[in-house]
């Protein structure tokens, strides 16, 4: 939704703004607030008149998601009778990146300045370390639209993380495609050097041009991050009854089997990955189960967090 069109929404309780670098997680917070304003497009003094004009006078709260620099042009400007609350996506781990960092930086001048009310936190563990420093912070969980084509039956692997991102564990996941039988694997590639490697060690791939592509009708997704986790895409596989094989996370830590299948305990261990997807195929149907108990608590945790956050 554009700005210019801000007068048209429904429910005025709160505006959310999006930059272009969270796209990543659109269709989660597509999903789990309204109002939901992209920031991909040119923003001028007249988006940032309207919109503040529109939380002074109309809306109760604005709510930010990581940064963008059309924030400096509206925050100062909010009265203090609104709130604000900002929304971090990243892990602490991710800070060794400039981007990360700044991102940051922004957030704790603004919440010094006490513009920003309230802090939330998509990475629990970033959760825990703001709220053991003193802030105003919660624990948010993204939730993402259930009804998703389940996929075929097959024989292929999906590599759903980013080839750019070390934290990723790209070539790791390839290599462990050695030890396994399986038909091809798909994933968007975006560095020469993938494709080098899939051709050098003569990995089976069928060519995809988009994540979805790379995600759908596989037995088995891989997403053996070391950081950086988007639960989103792990919602996504797992609600096509796409197993998800994960690195470091603590999203199964209350479901015991399903981070007995699907998480692993060293993230760089080859023979773990591989180990793990063929321990896939003889336990699908007790994932799946496990993961349709495990959908539904998320679920309503979900609803209830975003309930608590928008007071």
């Amino acid at each position: 939704m554009n700005i210019l069109d801000i007068n048209k929404v429904k429910n005025k309780e709160y505006i959310v703004l999006l930059p272009k670098y969270d796209y990543d997680i659109k269709d989660s917070v597509e999903y789990s607030f309204e109002n939901v304003f992209y920031l991909d497009y040119e923003l001028t003094k007249e988006h940032a008149d309207i919109l503040i004009d529109f939380i002074n006078n109309k809306a109760k709260m604005l709510i930010l998601f990581d940064y963008d620099e059309f924030y400096r042009q509206i925050l100062p400007y909010i009265r203090r009778t609104k709130k604000v609350k900002w929304i971090y996506k990243n892990s602490i781990a991710q800070m060794t990146t400039g981007m990360v960092r700044a991102t940051i930086t922004n957030l704790m001048e603004f919440y010094d300045r006490n513009i920003v009310d309230e802090i939330g936190c998509l990475d629990k563990s970033t959760y825990a370390v703001f709220k053991n420093s003193g802030y105003r912070v919660k624990h948010i969980l993204l939730d993402a639209n259930p009804k998703i084509k389940k996929a075929k039956k097959s024989n292929s692997i999906g590599v759903i993380g980013n080839d750019y991102d070390p934290n990723h564990n790209t070539y790791n996941q390839l290599s462990a495609l050695k030890l396994v039988d399986y038909n091809y694997v798909k994933m968007v590639k975006s560095m020469p050097a993938t494709e080098h490697f899939i051709n050098f060690f003569n990995i089976k791939e069928k060519k995809v041009n988009t994540l979805k592509e790379a995600m759908e009708d596989n037995f088995v997704n891989l997403y053996c991050n070391f950081t950086g986790n988007n639960t989103e895409l792990i919602l996504k596989s797992l609600d096509m009854n796409i197993p998800c094989i994960l690195g470091n996370t603590n999203l199964f830590d209350k479901f015991p089997k399903l981070k007995k299948y699907l998480v692993l305990e060293s993230d760089d261990d080859i023979n773990e990955i591989a180990y793990k997807i063929n321990n896939i195929k003889e336990n699908k149907e007790n994932i799946v189960k496990e993961y349709a108990k495990f959908r539904q608590k998320y679920s309503l945790e979900s609803k209830s967090i975003i309930e608590k956050f928008l007071k």
